[in-house]
C-alpha cells in the first residue's frame, strides 16, 4: 500500500538528483473538437483570441498565460486564464475539462530522469526539448507531459488518479520525502 504524501514533495532520484513535485492551479482547460474543415475553423477561432493552431502533435504553443496542445488531427486542448470562449461555434464542439485534470509541476535536475523511469519515453534535453509535449502513460494512466523549461515539466493527470500517481512518483524518490 502506497503512503500518502503531502505536497510539495522534495526528494532525490536514485542517482542523487533533486526533484520537487508541486500541484499548481490548472486554470481553465478547454477542448475544441471538430470534423471536416477543423484546421481552418479552429485556427480562425484561436486567432480571434490572439492564438493559433499548432502545426504538429508534439509542439506546445504558448501565448502569454495560454498553452495550446494539438492532441489529435481534430482536437486541441487549451490551458488558459481566463476561460477560453468562442462565439457561434457551429463547426466544432467546445468542452470544459477544467475539473477533470490536476496539474503537477516536476522540477529540478532530476525531473527528466524521474519521468524517463516512470513513462516509456526519453525525456532528455535532446530527445524532448523545451516546448515539446507528449501524451503517454504513467503507471497505466494516460497523462499529458509538457516540458516548460530545461528542468521543469507540467503533467496533466486525471483527477481520479491524482493521489495514486503522486504517490507513485514520490515512491521513486529517496531522501527528504516525508509521508503525511
Amino acid at each position: 500500500m502506497a503512503k500518502g504524501y503531502s505536497l510539495p514533495i522534495c526528494g532525490r532520484t536514485s542517482d542523487g538528483l533533486a526533484v520537487t513535485i508541486t500541484e499548481v492551479g490548472l486554470g481553465h482547460l478547454t477542448q475544441l473538437a471538430g470534423w471536416g474543415d477543423f484546421d481552418r475553423t479552429a485556427d480562425q477561432a484561436l486567432r480571434a483570441q490572439g492564438l493559433s493552431l499548432p502545426g504538429d502533435y508534439r509542439s506546445s504553443l504558448r501565448r502569454g498565460p495560454a498553452i495550446i496542445w494539438r492532441i489529435t488531427p481534430d482536437r486541441v486542448l487549451i490551458r488558459s486564464e481566463p476561460a477560453f470562449g468562442v462565439e457561434n461555434a457551429i463547426d466544432f464542439v467546445i468542452l470544459d475539462l477544467s475539473d477533470s485534470r490536476v496539474c503537477l509541476t516536476l522540477e529540478g535536475s532530476g525531473a527528466s530522469g524521474l519521468l524517463s523511469r516512470v513513462a516509456a519515453l526519453d525525456f532528455s534535453d535532446s530527445a524532448f526539448p523545451v516546448g515539446q509535449f507528449a501524451q503517454t502513460a504513467i503507471h497505466h494512466v494516460s497523462v499529458l507531459i509538457d516540458r516548460q523549461c530545461s528542468e521543469q515539466f507540467i503533467v496533466l493527470i486525471p483527477v481520479t488518479f491524482a493521489g495514486s500517481l503522486t504517490n507513485f512518483l514520490a515512491d521513486h524518490l529517496t531522501a527528504e520525502v516525508v509521508p503525511k
